[in-house]
């Protein structure tokens, strides 16, 4: 049991690591692509149809995303990651006139034919005109969209990550069959992981996935980072490609296939996930490894064999005559 388990963690090590890099390379391709200014601009889009362009003009959205880190360039401006629900709510409102209720109504019914058009529509009719009502009902409306969106963008984000992991795998021959088979069948690789992975334990507090909003910098940083310590384990799992390996039949292709899958679906569940596991792991590791020990008694001395005498007690015999021996009856 105790060399199943050290297996076991030094697979999810190596996962943990393999999980890492692929979410710092998310953190260099979203900074790259700027992918949650552009999810920000795809909902923004959904919500206020032809009115988009107007709210991202506007000068409150202009100093906000001049004010965040420049990423992703549309038209003249930038945009930025999020925006929060007041000021969702403050540029909506200026744009359609809602200080008072009559300018409110008369834009409302100037919009094009159009889903924000309804939505508009019924928001004014479940505030009955009133302002107050009606700028919760815009927030709530916030909240709903935003809610399904993060929801959305997550699932994506697996889909990315999924992507980015194959690809990972399939570059640095990261096969989880083969990982699997190397580290079994070798106790000093065991040892060795298992020392990695407690030493990585101890010095990390914690993990996070991709954060998606780190300059470039940052996450190519975070990418040297995690391949150095990807570079500790190389030889011992069998990373990488060897000519032999190119006239393998279609056989030893399809497992080596599932192996690169296996890596790409593990790195799906993220790093806090392996990272968690290995830090339940790792105690129950230290306990096994620890076998009961023995106590002998200090003090206590064997007990001595008391010797026991016998004394023959001497037998009165009478003769024939019926008298006592003399000898016996003296004593």
């Amino acid at each position: 049991m105790f060399t199943t388990l050290n297996i076991v963690i030094g697979l999810v090590f190596i996962l943990l690591l393999f999980s890492l890099l692929t979410s710092t390379v998310l953190d260099v391709i979203a900074s790259i692509l700027s992918l949650k200014a552009k999810n920000l601009r795809y909902t923004l889009e959904n919500m206020l149809g032809d009115k988009v362009d107007d709210f991202i003009q506007h000068p409150l959205f202009r100093q906000i995303s001049y004010a965040t880190n420049r990423r992703a360039k549309l038209s003249t401006y930038y945009l930025p990651d999020a925006v929060s629900k007041d000021t969702f709510t403050s540029i909506l409102h200026d744009l359609m006139d809602a200080a008072h209720t009559d300018g409110l109504a008369e834009k409302i019914n100037h919009l094009k034919d159009s889903d924000m058009k309804r939505m508009m529509q019924f928001m004014l009719r479940q505030s009955d005109g009133n302002l107050q009502a009606f700028k919760a009902q815009t927030e709530r409306w916030y909240d709903e969209v935003m809610v399904r969106n993060s929801a959305w963008y997550k699932r994506t984000m697996k889909w990315w990550a999924f992507g980015v992991g194959f690809a990972l795998a399939a570059i640095l021959n990261a096969d989880t069959i083969q990982m699997y088979q190397n580290i079994s069948t070798n106790p000093v690789t065991q040892d060795m992981l298992m020392a990695l992975a407690t030493d990585y334990a101890e010095r990390t507090d914690s993990v996070t996935g991709p954060t998606l909003n780190l300059t470039l910098e940052q996450a190519v940083g975070k990418v040297d980072s995690v391949l150095h310590e990807i570079d500790k384990v190389r030889s011992p799992i069998g990373l990488g490609w060897n000519s032999e390996e190119a006239d393998r039949n279609l056989p030893w292709w399809l497992v080596k296939l599932a192996g690169l899958l296996i890596t790409a679906i593990a790195v799906t569940f993220g790093a806090p996930f392996w990272y968690d596991l290995l830090k339940k792991l790792l105690p129950i590791s230290v306990k096994s490894e620890k076998s009961p020990e023995t106590v002998a008694p200090a003090d206590v001395q064997p007990t001595p064999v008391q010797e026991v005498i016998v004394t023959k007690q001497p037998v009165k015999q009478k003769k024939t005559d019926g008298s006592i021996d003399q000898t016996e009856q003296n004593r």
